[in-house]
Parts: C-alpha cells; structure tokens; sequence
C-alpha cells in the first residue's frame, strides 16, 4: 500500500473510532461510564499509548537513519564514478570508449532510481545498468595499454570500478529497505484503540470533535511522513540526484576523441 493509502486508513481508524465511540458512549448504561471504569480504561490505554509513542520512535529513527545513509552514500557513489573519470582522462583517447560506457551507466542509474523525477539527463542507450558496468569492466580487464602511464590507469580503474560496484549494491540494498508491515498495521490498531478510548468518555459537541479530527490529521501526517522517507528514491521526500547529475556533466565536458 502507498503511504497516503497507509495515512488514510490510519486517519479513518482514529477520527471514525473516536466518532463510533462517541455514539456508542449515549446507549451504555452508567456504570459503564462511571469514575471508576473511566479510570481502569485510562490505565490501560496508558500502557498502550506508551507503547505507540514507542513503536512511532523506533519507526522514525529507523526511517531517518536509513534516509541519511542513503544520501551520504550516493554522494560517494558520484565521488567514486568521478574518480574513475578522472583517472581514464590520463589515458588519453584510448580510453574514450571507458568514458562512454561511464556516462551511460550514469545515466542508467538515474532512470533506474529516479523514476519519476524530472529533468534528468536522457538515456542515450536502452541497456540495462547492470549490462553496462559489465561492459566497462570488460573493456577495462580487456584493455591492452601500450604505455606505463595507461598501466597504471588501468591497474587504479580496476579499484575504482570495484568501489562503484560495492556502493551500487548498498544503494540497491537501502532503496529496497522499508517499514515492517505488522509494524504499521500493529501501529494502526493501537492508535484507533487509543482514539476510540477517548471518544467513550468525551461530551459529544463541536469542540471535542474538531480536536478529534485535528488529532488524527496530525497523526496521519506524520505517519504519512515516516513512510515516504521510508522509499529514498520516490515520493515527496526524496533524495537529491543532483551528485549524479553533476558527475555526467563532468565527464561530459571532456571531449575526449
């Protein structure tokens, strides 16, 4: 489910459980109502409460955590891909099909990740990232330099290609991380109990219902927001692909032929 589907049931589960509860509290007989329920109820939502109040931290700084790393590492993502430029710009127009392949994979990546954001730079080839930085490994193993200086690039290429490799991976691997389900729909429940709990004892006017609907707004939004943060790559809260982005424009300005 999307996060504003998640935010929506959520929102639904408090504001409608506080509602239900509300009417129901008018057809139960008074001691049902009396001081001394309305105490036990307490205590017991208490307990749960403290718990969400937990469950929601843990989410945020599981999300938070995850969102940070990713960012720091795609920025050393673009760092490696601009050291392996750098070093093939040695190698003279030997290596210009190196640089090639270096700007198309970048250029992959960021259509692979970054699929809905604009005004990145076009693809200009329809290969598969994955196909394309094995081709360039290919041409790097494969290459045959005729000089000490093209020795030594290809020998530090070879570094360079296993960092972007290495990083490539971990970016997959973050991307793809998110919040447990059971996490969100144990989350849900507690928060609707906890609402329903209030709506059994409020006086039923405007005030109470306008606190009511603010609340689970509130809530819902920031459930919203812990889930969005939670996919890096889309979304309203995304990562920045401008280090990619500035790293083809880098290799780019060279014209290497």
């Amino acid at each position: 489910m999307t996060p504003a589907l998640v935010s929506i049931i959520a929102f639904g589960g408090m504001f409608g459980g506080a509602l239900a509860a509300m009417f129901i509290a008018k057809r139960l007989s008074a001691h049902h109502v009396s001081s001394s329920t309305q105490d036990t109820v307490k205590l017991g939502v208490g307990m749960v409460a403290a718990m969400t109040s937990l469950i929601l931290g843990l989410m945020t700084a599981s999300v938070k955590g995850n969102f940070d790393t990713t960012d720091r590492d795609v920025h050393t993502y673009a760092l490696n891909v601009l050291s392996l430029e750098a070093d093939l710009r040695h190698a003279g127009k030997d290596a210009c099909p190196a640089q090639d392949l270096l700007a198309d994979y970048t250029r992959a990546i960021l259509a692979e990740n970054w699929k809905d954001a604009p005004n990145l730079p076009k693809r200009r080839v329809e290969t598969s990232s994955s196909d394309l930085l094995l081709d360039l490994d290919t041409f790097v193993r494969t290459w045959a330099p005729t000089t000490t200086v093209q020795q030594e690039v290809r020998s530090v290429a070879l570094t360079d290609l296993r960092a972007i490799l290495t990083t490539r991976w971990t970016v997959s691997e973050e991307a793809a991380a998110s919040v447990p389900t059971i996490f969100v729909v144990v989350l849900i429940v507690w928060l609707a109990l906890i609402f329903i709990s209030f709506g059994l004892f409020a006086p039923p006017n405007g005030v109470v219902v306008a606190c009511f609907l603010l609340c689970a707004l509130s809530i819902g939004g920031a459930l919203f927001l812990i889930l969005e943060m939670s996919g890096p790559f889309d979304g309203f809260i995304s990562i920045s692909p401008q280090p990619l982005v500035r790293a083809i424009e880098f290799i780019e300005a060279h014209d290497c032929r």
